[in-house]
């Protein structure tokens, strides 16, 4: 786990902050893949105007759409080139969001704050995934859920997928199924595979009313 953490510290945090203005353009390369594979998280949050703090939003794509759909939303990223993106999008269409640089360690939002938390494709750059949730958790009001989009093994265990998370570990991220670690905080939880070889997975975890 130390290397995974190392190989975060000294490459692809400095990657996120610096190089963030590249994102949007790998991902026009490549058909808008990422922002594809991120919508199913939409099916999963509760309808407009729910609160809903995005982790990891990165360049601010999907937080954009769901400002623009009526969500009160709020976000966090690590990166300060990530959280300078976002708001140059969202000031562009003319939309609003509370949004800061933090750690998902420690947000800055008190218990009970919003109806949903969403992350997509940064739970698995997260070292401690315990530490993590317990925040996620804790922000989330009775009756909410934490939504999660990430990459992975599939649950029909198909070669491909392994291979491709074995591919994302060595590059440094935390390959996870997460239906076990919201389990633990008591939420009722829910995972669909789907995209390429089923290598990527939406989790949803409820929250008790």
């Amino acid at each position: 786990m130390q290397r995974k953490i190392e190989i975060q510290r000294r490459f692809w945090n400095p990657v996120y902050d610096r190089l963030a203005w590249l994102y949007d353009g790998v991902d026009w390369f490549t058909f808008n893949t990422t922002q594809r594979l991120r919508m199913p998280a939409l099916e999963a949050l509760p309808p407009p105007p729910a609160r809903v703090l995005e982790v990891g939003m990165g360049t601010g794509r999907l937080h954009a759409e769901l400002a623009a759909r009526g969500y009160a939303m709020a976000g966090l990223d690590l990166a300060p080139g990530m959280v300078r993106r976002t708001r140059r999008r969202l000031a562009e269409r003319g939309l609003h969001s509370m949004l800061c640089v933090g750690s998902v360690y420690a947000l800055p939002w008190p218990d009970a704050s919003f109806d949903a938390i969403l992350s997509t494709f940064a739970f698995s750059a997260f070292a401690d995934a315990d530490r993590a949730l317990d925040e996620m958790v804790r922000v989330i009001k009775p009756g909410g859920c934490v939504v999660i989009v990430d990459a992975g093994e599939a649950l029909d265990g198909n070669v491909m997928a392994h291979l491709l998370a074995r591919t994302w570990e060595a590059m440094g991220d935390f390959m996870r199924d997460e239906r076990p670690l919201l389990a633990a905080r008591g939420l009722t939880v829910a995972r669909q595979d789907y995209g390429p070889w089923g290598c990527v997975h939406v989790t949803v975890g409820e929250h008790e009313a």
